[in-house]
C-alpha cells in the first residue's frame, strides 16, 4: 500500500512504496529556513520507492551551496505555493530526503542531525539517535 503526500496547492502529489519507519530531524539553519520552523522532519528513502506526480511542472530547485556540512545541497520546492518537497544530497546520490510534513502521518523520530544547531528551547528527542 502506497504512502501519499500533498503539496498545499496540490500541485506536486508524492507516492512512497510505504510509510517511512525512520523520521530524521534536522537542525541545520539551512533545513529550518528553508522549513519556517526549528527544525525539519523529514523521511530520507530510496529513489526506486518514490514516485514524484507534477503535472504542472511546478517542481522548482534550488541549488544550496551554503551548508554546513559543505556538502551542495539541491532543495526541490513547489514553484506554486512554495512547499518544501525534498533534498537531495550528493553524499547520498540514489536517495531524496522527503518533507515529512507533506504527508497526514508522521513516523516516530529516531535520528537528529546537526544537533549543535538545535535552537536553545528544545530538548534532544528521547530514544533518537543524536548526530
Amino acid at each position: 500500500m502506497s504512502f501519499k503526500g500533498i503539496c498545499n496547492c496540490g500541485n506536486i502529489q508524492v507516492s512512497l512504496d510505504q510509510q517511512p519507519e525512520v523520521t530524521l530531524i534536522c537542525h541545520c539553519r539551512n533545513c529550518t529556513k528553508a522549513g519556517g520552523g526549528p527544525f525539519s522532519i523529514n523521511y530520507a528513502v530510496e529513489d526506486s520507492t518514490a514516485n514524484i506526480n507534477d503535472p504542472h511542472a511546478s517542481l522548482k530547485i534550488y541549488e544550496d551551496a551554503n551548508t554546513d556540512s559543505g556538502n551542495r545541497i539541491q532543495r526541490q520546492f513547489c514553484g506554486n505555493c512554495g512547499s518544501p518537497i525534498l533534498s537531495k544530497s550528493p553524499k547520498y546520490p540514489r536517495m531524496s530526503i522527503f518533507k515529512a510534513m507533506l504527508f497526514e502521518e508522521l513516523s516516530p523520530p529516531s535520528m537528529e542531525v546537526f544537533t549543535g544547531s538545535r535552537v536553545g528551547f528544545l530538548e534532544p528527542i528521547e530514544g533518537a539517535e543524536q548526530g
